[in-house]
């Protein structure tokens, strides 16, 4: 898609992935730069519909936004608790060996057929 192509809410939000909702919040509030103009709807009639940029979508949605959200979670994160860490590391090693053990059965499987 061009720089300069505009696209509706409702086709905005499925291309990122997210709700009509998420996408009209973000014009409410002023993140996502809109404008409205007349069209053809499925019908036939003219509506108004309201219309974003595919490039300042992808500023909003893209990856660099996506970063920067996991840098604020982090960041105001607290770190885990001995016990926690404790929990996590039983978790990963069982299904480490559980890995293990099916990847033995389907080889074993294999070599006696």
């Amino acid at each position: 898609m061009s720089e300069v192509e505009w696209i509706d809410v409702a086709t905005a939000g499925v291309r990122h992935h997210r709700s009509q909702q998420t996408v009209w919040r973000w014009i409410r509030v002023g993140e996502l730069a809109a404008r409205k103009k007349r069209s053809v709807g499925r019908d036939g009639r003219w509506v108004v519909k309201t219309w974003v940029r595919v490039s300042d979508l992808d500023d909003m949605f893209g990856s660099a936004a996506h970063d920067e959200h996991v840098r604020k979670i982090r960041g105001t994160a607290r770190p885990f608790t001995d016990e926690q860490k404790v929990a996590l590391r039983k978790v990963f090693l069982e299904h480490l060996l559980e890995r293990e053990e099916k990847r033995k059965r389907a080889k074993a499987g294999g070599e006696t057929a």
